[in-house]
């Protein structure tokens, strides 16, 4: 929730609509700091969020000690972070190179900003995950849950979504990430549900809850 008068009339101009929405609570955040990162050591660590929202994430791991930078194509997003004062870059996460920060990273967080049905192309699919994850340091963890909606793009058969979510899967599970299909009650309680083609969460060197474990593998 954003109660700074600033910070609501600079969000207000937001693309996205429920990120123009200054009363979003921030218990989602919560959660998934409670149930995957109360193990995280956070003092001094420099993590990346992509497609940062209203900085929900950025300021609960800057409570605990930690710098978050952000990336985000939407000009309200990086106004807000630049009033917020987090390191932000103006880029579009579709086209994430590896090159837009000068380090990298000891976590990237990543709720509901990545797309598998960005891609056709299953290299450039593969690219794009491979470019994400050599941003993390050795050692460094990752949570990522994908909104994998379909609807911008409706030409697609039910064999090119299969086909692009198993390129997804496969590529961060190379990159030696855990995946599961959350249900539909998780999904809602971690606030990454919608309509999409799957509930993907992709985990790296975290602890899942018995919950999350007991999903469906992908």
């Amino acid at each position: 929730m954003l109660t700074d008068p600033v910070e609501i009339e600079i969000i207000s101009k937001a693309i996205q609509k429920n990120v123009r929405d200054p009363n979003r609570s921030r218990e989602h955040f919560n959660r998934i700091f409670s149930d995957f990162l109360d193990r995280v050591r956070f003092k001094k660590a420099v993590l990346l969020d992509l497609g940062p929202g209203q900085y929900d994430f950025g300021e609960l791991a800057r409570k605990k000690g930690a710098a978050t930078y952000g990336i985000d194509n939407d000009p309200a997003v990086i106004e807000l972070g630049q009033y917020k004062g987090f390191p932000v870059v103006h880029g579009d996460i579709n086209d994430i190179r590896g090159e837009e920060f000068d380090t990298k990273f000891d976590g990237i967080f990543c709720k509901y900003s990545i797309n598998a049905f960005w891609f056709t192309d299953d290299a450039e699919h593969e690219k794009h995950i491979r470019n994400i994850t050599t941003m993390i340091k050795p050692g460094g963890w990752a949570w990522i849950a994908p909104w994998n909606g379909v609807t911008k793009n409706e030409s697609l058969t039910e064999h090119d979504i299969r086909r692009i979510l198993s390129v997804q899967v496969k590529a961060f599970k190379s990159a030696g990430f855990e995946a599961v299909d959350l249900t539909d009650e998780l999904s809602k309680y971690y606030g990454v549900h919608g309509v999409t083609a799957n509930r993907a969460l992709f985990v790296l060197r975290l602890k899942m809850p018995r919950s999350v474990r007991n999903c469906s593998r992908l």
